[in-house]
């Protein structure tokens, strides 16, 4: 064998080290990641009282689904940012809030373990799925709206280009 294939082994192995270590750093999320809570779990959780140390916390719920979906039926004061729009523009409206619960129409529905799943990879720390979303939410007594309320947070439309 030639001489110089032996001194590029340790140059070639520290390169493939180095982009195992650089890949182990990115933020990879999966189901495992997503907590799920039910209905009663998630009114507890926004009606906990704050401890002697802590202010109220903020909280939202999100609507990934499409606006036109939003405006059908969703869960009042819910946010609309449809799932393509979880860019990191979505920060401007979501940082105000420490938790955030997202939900979609169904047990089913897969688009609510996806935005769960963006949101977490954009840095946001307390993420919540609604399990069994606006079916399980509205069988356990809660309330849904219709329409787009003119105080409802959302992100603009996305200028035609």
């Amino acid at each position: 064998m030639n001489a110089r294939y032996f001194h590029t082994l340790p140059l070639l192995a520290a390169i493939a080290g180095a982009a195992a270590w650089i890949s182990a750093c990115e933020m990879r999320t999966t189901d495992r990641d997503i907590v799920f809570l039910d209905p009663y779990e998630t009114v507890a959780m926004l009606n906990k009282p704050p401890g002697a140390f802590q202010s109220a916390r903020t909280s939202a719920f999100v609507d990934p689904r499409s606006r036109e979906e939003y405006a059908k039926e969703h869960i009042a004061g819910a946010i609309s940012l449809p799932f393509p729009d979880m860019t990191l523009e979505a920060h401007g409206v979501l940082d105000a809030y420490e938790a955030l619960v997202v939900y979609d129409t169904d047990y089913e529905d897969v688009i609510a373990k996806s935005a769960s799943k963006r949101l977490l990879e954009l840095k946001f720390k307390e993420v919540y799925t609604l399990e069994g979303g606006l079916k399980a939410w509205k069988k356990a007594g809660n309330e849904v709206q219709t329409g787009v309320p003119r105080n409802a947070p959302q992100l603009p439309d996305k200028p035609v280009r």
